[in-house]
């Protein structure tokens, strides 16, 4: 049989060959393929040096650098001991653990422990342990190991458990008119969402002013002023009405989108606009905001009585001038590359259109909703005639709307999550403020804070400064106005400033929810649009609340001069 190799053994020292060619045909087939196949791989080898030169010429590198040998590194070895414990126990916090952050409960706890037994001269126990209760309450509003509510129920829990209050005095905020007022809004307003009477006035609005930038921006404003007649929370106007509203009206009729660079044709000064407007209309009337009935309260603690339309007359010219200011204000911090906005009333006739007429539905929203306005206004003018409250005629108007079935107990009452949320929270913070009233405490505050060496006019611009600024330094305006206005407005009085005037100058102050992307509640929702820069909105911010301060002390303090507010 035919074999393709030979082994010879070897001859002499000479080493001996592997393999002996034979002289065969398979054997020369053999060689052949062999030689192919060497070709082959050489071309390979060949194709892939190529392969790699073209590689490093493309690469942007200058210098190629020797392949290195490196050992892999060994894994680190996993933590031992304390540190394994403590890394576990992080975890265990972090993904297991349901309740509340221990690490921020533990340090109010030492907050509160520590302040506990250093009372102040002057002071008795049980005010000064108020305090520190009230302290500590602020403070975790402000860092949220709980949800707000959830924090002041925990509040109300460690005033039984102390008895520092009566359980009649822990209860008292619940029967606040004052928070019921705000309840009764929060419900009405869910007959403008559930009518969608809300959306036809805004686009009504957009179809006949926003026909221009500036229009644009002034038509917003007006949606804002209109909302918050009836709507008692920011984020509820801009984030719930406005947002959905304005969001498909940057990024499809105006193509401005962040994601394509193009967010400065309008997008930065819708949102801007929107913002600063909807902190001035919170400002604007007593149902604009759900503090300002706090306010209200702590005003009728020093004597200063003000009614729905009290508030509006004595609040109206500074923020209508306000409003009137903001587009022109952002205008010129940051134009708009596109001037003129027929897309805006086109869009808004579409949106109207679709919609169809005012239903019954709405005609009976819009009907209800403009004589709660004239009740509100008549019970102020002819008491004798039409003896309501503010808090009954809101109650009359949610019940008008509840048996004409615009709203429904089970859908908008009892599911209305942000009104019972706002009980809660609301009461505490109110009944812990009020109770500080009643024991002396922001006296003898304003006592040891003596601004009574500045004159009065003086001591009110600083008091209103200090108020407006520290905005910054809190989350949320409720917290804001629970902690620093019944103490400032106790230190202006002391300082000789009218009554009328220093309540209404610190309540004109709470415009400061434009200030940050964090200030207000409906100010996270735009800013994470990404229309607007952390550097813009803080550039307005400031820039507004110049204006808003100018104004302030001419036009609002001219005006109550004229009311005779200074007098005392």
């Amino acid at each position: 049989m035919s074999e393709a190799c030979e082994v010879l053994p070897p001859q002499g020292n000479a080493p001996a060959p592997l393999v002996s060619p034979v002289t065969d045909s398979s054997a020369n087939e053999s060689s052949v393929d062999t030689r192919a196949e060497a070709n082959t791989i050489s071309r390979g080898k060949w194709d892939r040096l190529r392969f790699w030169r073209k590689k490093q010429t493309v690469s942007d590198a200058t210098e190629v650098l020797p392949m290195t040998t490196d050992a892999p590194k060994e894994p680190a070895e996993p933590p031992t001991g304390i540190k394994r414990k403590w890394l576990q126990l992080k975890e265990w916090h972090k993904n297991v653990w349901p309740g509340a952050s221990i690490p921020k409960v533990a340090a109010i706890f030492a907050l509160g422990l520590i302040l506990w037994w250093l009372v102040p001269e002057g002071l008795g126990h049980d005010t000064w342990q108020v305090f520190v209760l009230f302290v500590c309450t602020i403070v975790a509003a402000v860092a949220e190991p709980l949800p707000l509510a959830g924090v002041c129920l925990v509040s109300l829990g460690v005033c039984a458990v102390t008895g520092v209050l009566t359980t009649k005095e822990m209860l008292s905020g619940f029967a606040n008119s004052s928070v019921w007022l705000v309840m009764f809004a929060f419900f009405f307003s869910s007959g403008f969402a559930a009518t969608g009477l809300g959306k036809r006035m805004c686009f009504m609005v957009l179809k006949y002013v926003g026909s221009t930038t500036l229009g644009l921006g002034y038509g917003i404003c007006l949606c804002e002023l209109v909302l918050s007649l009836a709507i008692p929370s920011c984020t509820a106007r801009a984030a719930g009405v406005l947002l959905p509203i304005l969001h498909p009206l940057m990024k499809e009729a105006f193509q401005s989108d962040p994601e394509l660079g193009t967010q400065g044709r309008i997008g930065t000064y819708i949102v801007l606009v929107e913002i600063s407007a909807d902190a001035v209309a919170a400002a604007f009337w007593l149902t604009g905001g759900a503090w300002n009935a706090m306010m209200v309260q702590f005003m009728n603690d020093v004597g200063v009585n003000l009614s729905w339309v009290g508030w509006a007359y004595s609040q109206a010219p500074a923020g209508l001038i306000q409003l009137a200011c903001i587009p022109l204000t952002v205008y010129f911090l940051y134009p708009p590359e596109v001037k003129k906005t027929p897309e805006a009333p086109k869009l808004a006739t579409e949106k109207l259109e679709e919609m169809g007429p005012m239903g019954p539905r709405e005609l009976t929203m819009l009907v209800v909703f403009i004589g709660m306005v004239l009740l509100w206004i008549l019970s102020s003018i002819v008491k004798n005639i039409f003896p309501f409250t503010s808090t009954g005629v809101a109650a009359m108007g949610v019940g008008v709307l509840l048996l004409c079935g615009i709203i429904d107990v089970k859908k908008h009452i009892i599911t209305d999550k942000g009104a019972f949320n706002l009980l809660l929270w609301f009461s505490v913070l109110l009944m812990l403020a009020s109770e500080l009233k009643n024991k002396g405490f922001w006296v003898w505050l304003a006592d040891l804070i003596d601004l009574s060496s500045l004159p009065p006019y003086a001591c009110l611009l600083v008091v209103c400064l200090i108020f407006y600024v520290t905005q910054y330094v809190f989350a949320s305006i409720t917290a804001h106005v629970s902690a620093l206005y019944p103490a400032l407005l106790q230190v202006a009085l002391a300082a000789g400033v009218p009554p009328q005037v220093a309540c209404r100058a610190l309540a004109l102050c709470t415009w400061s929810g434009h200030l940050t992307p964090y200030t207000s509640a409906a100010n996270p929702a735009y800013f994470g649009m990404g229309y607007v820069t952390n550097k813009q909105w803080w550039v307005t911010g400031i820039a507004v609340l110049c204006v808003n301060f100018v104004l302030l002390i001419s036009v609002s303090f001219g005006y109550w001069w004229l009311l005779g507010y200074w007098k005392h």
